[in-house]
């Protein structure tokens, strides 16, 4: 086991704050899979209804980084435990809204609790840990991140053809509070950092702090990329001739093949960045420049959506491990960092593909989408100090 000399109360922490991470991601993307069904309700257009994302993408994008700072005196445990509580009534606002502008509201304040729980998952996560097993604990904890971007949209539109879209948010407001009482009741409390008013961050070194700006530069154009086109995935393969009946099939299993993506950046994270991340982003590239025109149709642009996804899946935990070596700043500032770049990418891609999709069509927005993968491709292969090519190995703890 890969924490096999931790104790019980450790590992219960570890599996509670990837649960909450797998939570927070979930929450954020699964108005993709409920796009189609959510602007039919509101009588909205396709590229409205990603507003949904955006909304909640702005606040973490913009407010990761200040909420964090604000909050750095807290008690980690009850900062945790208010973020849940912003998930869940987040989900039930979205749930009983009555028009689209007050489900956006209860969106904004979903992506407030995202902003803060995102950043501080990381640290928490070190101080459950001895510092030789941090970084493997922050990557098993930012997992539940990869799991939910891969799983939250085929889920949520799985339970949504079954059983409508506000009855698949009500479902996810349920997980939160279950996560919320067992984490009350078994997350261990760790300590804050120390008393006094919040300070600004502070890098560690010049050095330090350019590579990690290339991360967190590289992490953005991957997440704006993916998002461009992955937010209005469901119209996508309609228009490729796949039937609505089987929409929500096609995204489970596109879900499910991304999990490979993920199995494969495992084997290679801790020792082939570099071309572990060169190959998710081939992957990607490949799939989005398949479902360009009409390419391939019905269940074949479906594997070309599984193979992209898989290579975003693979691309997270890359990113995430590069700015853990990267050591610029704080735990929690660095987590804040990465998680406002990750909703930038998030919010530009969803509002741009929109109006792209409004005014132009799948036409330029697939185009687009290639266009911006290939600039994170090139920008990996650029910056081998941010991707070594090869890690030494740290043996096994």
């Amino acid at each position: 086991m890969l924490f096999k000399t931790l104790s019980g109360q450790a590992i219960a922490g570890l599996c509670a704050l990837f649960a909450s991470t797998f939570i927070a991601v979930t929450t954020e993307v699964a108005p993709v899979g409920l796009l189609i069904d959510v602007s039919q309700a509101f009588r909205i257009s396709d590229g409205q209804a990603g507003l949904a994302v955006s909304a909640y993408a702005l606040l973490v994008a913009f407010g990761a980084v200040p909420l964090t700072i604000v909050t750095g005196r807290m008690d980690r445990k009850l900062l945790m435990l208010l973020c849940l509580a912003g998930y869940i009534v987040s989900n039930l606002i979205s749930a009983v809204a009555p028009t689209f502008l007050i489900l956006c509201l209860g969106r904004a304040i979903g992506g407030m609790a995202h902003a803060v729980l995102m950043s501080i998952a990381s640290a928490y996560a070190a101080y459950l840990v001895p510092e030789r097993m941090t970084g493997r604990a922050i990557s098993f904890v930012y997992g539940g991140t990869s799991l939910g971007s891969v799983l939250g949209v085929p889920g949520a539109a799985a339970i949504s053809h079954f059983a409508g879209w506000r009855t698949a948010l009500y479902i996810m407001a349920g997980l939160a509070v279950l996560l919320t009482i067992f984490i009350a009741l078994f997350l261990p409390r760790v300590r804050a950092p120390a008393g006094g008013t919040p300070r600004l961050p502070t890098l560690r070194s010049r050095h330090a702090g350019r590579i990690f700006a290339i991360v967190v530069a590289v992490n953005a154009v991957f997440f704006f990329a993916h998002n461009l086109l992955y937010t209005y995935v469901s119209p996508l393969l309609l228009a490729h001739g796949l039937p609505e009946s089987e929409l929500s099939v096609a995204l489970l299993i596109t879900g499910a093949v991304s999990v490979l993506g993920l199995w494969g950046a495992g084997q290679l994270v801790d020792s082939l960045p570099a071309a572990g991340l060169f190959g998710g982003g081939i992957a990607m590239l490949v799939g989005m420049s398949l479902v360009y025109d009409h390419l391939l149709s019905g269940w074949m642009s479906v594997a070309a959506v599984g193979l992209w996804c898989a290579g975003y899946a693979a691309v997270i935990p890359f990113v995430m491990s590069g700015a853990i070596r990267a050591r610029a700043t704080s735990a929690d500032v660095a987590g804040a960092a990465i998680n406002s770049s990750s909703n930038f990418g998030i919010l530009m891609g969803s509002a741009i593909g929109g109006h792209v999709l409004s005014a132009a069509g799948f036409t330029v927005l697939c185009p687009a989408a290639v266009i911006v993968a290939l600039t994170g491709i090139l920008l990996t292969v650029c910056s081998p100090a941010a991707f070594p090519r090869k890690l030494a190995d740290t043996g096994d703890a």
